[in-house]
Formats: C-alpha cells, structure tokens, sequence
C-alpha cells in the first residue's frame, strides 16, 4: 500500500514500495521530454488481477507521433556517426542502469499485466541478456572484402544504420520486447520511436526514464508514443507512411502484421514481422514421456499460456497417449502454485484481460461441443480474480477419428493463447508431420525422441522458424528469433538480430 502514498500516479493499492517511485509516470517521452498528450486525452490500464484500473496513461495523437519520427532523425543525423565503441559504451551504462532497477522494473510488469511476480523477474533478466548480448556486437558489425573481376578496383562492404526505426511491442513481455527491439536497434546506430501496447504502456515508460539517465546519447535518441485501442491504426499508419521512418519493427498478430507491412510496402520500406504461431508439440511412441511432460508444461503454460511460441497442438503417439496423460495431470497437480501474484511462491497469473479468457473459453468448449475430453481445468478460478483460467487439458480423438468433412477444432487452425493443451493422438510420423506444418504459420516447433536418426529427421521435416529438440524453451539472447511464412519475417536477437538494422553499402575503389 506503501507505493500508493509515495505516488499519487498509482490508482490502487498493492503490497509494494517503490524504491524510485520516479519510474512511475503517465506521459509520453519525446525528443527528451516528456510530455501530456497535447488534448489532454488519458486512456486506462487495468490491473489483470482483479480488473481495476491501475493508471491513466496519456493518449497522444498522430500529429504527436510526427514529432517524435522528427526528433529521432535529428538525433540520427548525430548519433550516427558515433564511433561503435562509443555506443557499446553508452549501452553498457543503459544496462547497468536497468539492471540497477530490476526490482521495480518486475513490479510494474506485475502491476499491469498480473504476472507473478517471480515470472516478472524472469522476464525482466531474459530482457537484460539482450542488452548484454548486442554491447558485444556492436563491434562485430564486420564489411567484407570482395575480389574484383577488374584488376584496377577494390571492393569491400560496410554495415550502416538505417535511420529512424518504428517498433511496435506487445503485452506479453513488456520489459523484454521493449529491450529486445530497443536494444538492437541502437545497437546498430538507429534511433527509435516506440510504441507500446495499450494494456503495458508503463513497462515502456520506465524502461524510457532509464535510458534517460544515461549521458551521452543524443536527445530523441529513444522516444515513447502512447495510445489505446481505438487511436492505435492511426499512430501505426504515420509510422508506415512517414517518409523518415526506415524500418518498421512489430511484434503482435498475424492481421495487424499483414496490413502494417502492407502499408510499409507502398514506399519500400524495411519491416521485421514476429507474428502469430500455431506451435505443434509432438511426443513420438519412443520418447521419454515425463522429460516430454516436463517440457510441455515449460512451453504451454509459461506465461498462463499468452506467448507466441507456446504448444498450442499437442500430438502424441496413441500407443503411449494414456500413459502421457496421466503422466501429465499428476505432474501439473504439483507444478503450479495460485495467490496473489505479489507472492513469490506462486507461479501462475490471470490471462490478461477478459477478451483473452474469452477466447480461451471459446476454445474449449467448441473442443468438447465435437467429442474432446476435459481432463482438467476447463472454469475460471473466481476466487482467484475474474481471469484466472486454470490449466487445462484436452483429449481428442478416443472415441472414433474425426470425420473428413467435420469442421476441424478451433485451436487446430487459431492460436489459443491461453493456457489450454488439447492432445492429438497419431498413428505415424508421414500423418504427424502432415498435420503439424501447416501453410500459414510457421513460428516454434517442438518435438520429442530418443531416436537419433527420427532426431534430425523430423527436424529438418518441421517447417518453423525455429525447433525445439527435445526441449520446450527455446528463446535465448543469441538465438535468432522469428518466423516463416505468415508467422513473420526478420530474426530478433542473436547477431542476425542487429545486423537486421543496418544497410550494407559496396564502396568500389579505382587505383
């Protein structure tokens, strides 16, 4: 209740104390400074845990947007001729200060978006190791030297800055997007207009007032724009058209990435697309079925099940599907620990707001409304807030196969979102792999085996952007990070993750 009294911005009560409560502010940051939106218009951010509203939060207008794309190119014109020592140097001061911050850093993402906070921190520290990773590659941004057909000319290649870079992120991990593209794109040497989710905008304000403290960058190096639902195609349609604006950076739904790079390709610009997924999980009939279970709970239910490369259709082999299952409802019966997400002994939160638990619901009951077997979960917990969805296990296919003129089931075909694992059982690795690539999406794989040859195999056969093998996390800081087909375009971390902001120039040198 103490950060209440310390800062009126805070529209609730919460069992935590800010240790700098300046962190906590409600305005947009634009070419160093922060301002109100200039009609004065706020909009609201809820506090998933039990649905109250925590801020109100400026809602700046697309006029306001062009003055931060104008601020960030004034400060390109500078910035970019730093050397790449001086700006390792600088992100290394940035990383320092957010690390320093960590504590309030995880508590404002708890605030907004009902994380518990011990999963606050650990997104909080994935965002970090990003920072970490790109200090080393500002320096490896490397040239070539290219032999010459003609004997009079040299060739060689440089790596420059593009310009200013739009960067959309979403809710789900809003201290580690905002980091992620942040930190790559300055890495580079561009600057950045960012643009929040509506539900997590104070994870972007504060990682904002951070940078700030850091001297030496130039004023507009890092802006923040702000806006709900209903003002957010307007800031998104300046940010595409904005002649200034070089290169567009969303993380978000596969409709919103589609008409975004629509828009960016009526004057060519450069877009990096992380979209939706539809992540297959397959359990083959020789694989160790609790390491199987002990992944499937890391990659479904992380997060209450709301990041892209969750499992969303869970194949497993018939002959083991009923050993897997009780393998399952007796490990989950003692992974997950429910209270205030103010706890540090609890581990699973609410869905973020009620349009997500509807989806959810939706999901679920068109499942059982066409023969699946709730095997667990399936209600809101509402001694736990109005969004807490339990975990919830599905199993398909016991009775009879589906009929070929049935409609499929929703999650086949849609991203759940939600901590929901619906189980498919299959007969043979030709009809697994045919049911798991599908033509639209292509983000995560995973898949387990102990057979080594099936190991390369299937992974080569899976066509995602990325595959886990025998393993249900696979973010990290240097691997590169994206999608194929509609689930995207680009990769983000790894050293791809910045090379992707810069332009390759050929210098040909007559003697």
């Amino acid at each position: 209740m103490a950060a209440l009294q310390q800062n009126n911005i805070i529209l609730k009560s919460i069992p935590y104390t800010f240790k700098d409560a300046s962190l906590l502010d409600t305005r947009a940051f634009i070419g160093g400074k922060w301002t109100a939106a200039a009609s004065g218009a706020t909009f609201p951010v809820y506090d998933p845990e039990d649905g109250k509203v925590a801020f109100h939060v400026a809602n700046t207008s697309r006029d306001e947007v062009r003055q931060a794309i104008d601020a960030g190119h004034k400060a390109f014109l500078e910035y970019k001729r730093f050397t790449h020592r001086r700006r390792r140097t600088l992100l290394r001061a940035w990383t320092d200060i957010v690390r320093a911050n960590r504590d309030d850093l995880a508590a404002i993402c708890t605030l907004e978006l009902g994380k518990p906070i011990t999963e606050s921190y650990t997104t909080v520290d994935y965002g970090l190791s990003f920072l970490d990773w790109f200090q080393g590659e500002i320096e490896r941004l490397y040239g070539d030297t290219i032999p010459a057909a003609k004997a009079d000319n040299r060739i060689f290649t440089v790596r420059e800055p593009q310009g200013v870079v739009a960067a959309i992120t979403p809710w789900n991990s809003p201290i580690a997007m905002a980091l992620r593209k942040v930190g790559a794109a300055i890495a580079a040497g561009c600057t950045v207009v960012l643009k929040p989710a509506p539900e997590t905008p104070m994870c972007a304000i504060a990682v904002a007032k951070l940078f700030e403290r850091v001297e030496g960058y130039p004023a507009g190096t890092l802006n923040v724009v702000l806006g709900d639902a209903a003002s957010s195609p307007a800031i998104g349609e300046e940010m595409c058209h904005n002649p200034l604006v070089r290169h567009l950076s969303f993380t978000g739904s596969t409709t919103v990435g589609k008409y975004l790079n629509g828009e960016c390709g009526k004057s060519l610009k450069k877009t990096s697309m992380e979209l939706g997924g539809n992540a297959p999980f397959i359990v083959f009939e020789d694989a160790d079925l609790q390491k199987a279970v002990d992944g499937l709970i890391a990659s479904k239910f992380r997060s209450s099940g709301q990041t892209c490369v969750c499992a969303n259709r869970v194949f497993v082999h018939r002959s083991v599907i009923k050993q897997f299952v009780e393998i399952l409802q007796a490990t989950q019966e003692k992974a997950f620990v429910y209270g205030s997400v103010w706890d540090p002994k609890v581990n699973f939160g609410p869905l973020y707001s009620q349009r997500g638990v509807d989806k959810v619901a939706k999901h679920v009951e068109d499942a059982i409304s066409k023969g699946a077997r709730l095997a667990s979960g399936g209600a809101i917990k509402k001694e736990l807030g109005p969004y807490l969805y339990p975990p919830t296990i599905l199993v398909t296919g016991e009775k009879s196969p589906s009929k070929t003129d049935e409609a499929p089931m929703l999650f086949m075909t849609e991203e759940t979102f939600g901590p929901v694992a619906p189980l498919i059982p299959f007969e043979t690795e030709e009809e697994v792999l045919s049911l798991a690539n599908t033509f639209q999406s292509g983000l995560a794989s995973y898949f387990y085996t102990e057979n080594i040859s099936r190991l390369w195999r299937v992974a080569e056969a899976l066509d995602t952007g990325m595959v886990g093998a025998r393993v249900g996390l696979i973010s990290a800081c240097e691997q590169p990070f994206g999608g194929i087909k509609e689930s995207g375009m680009g990769r983000e971390g790894s050293k791809f993750g910045v090379e992707d902001y810069t332009n390759v120039k050929s210098i040909t040198l007559g003697l």
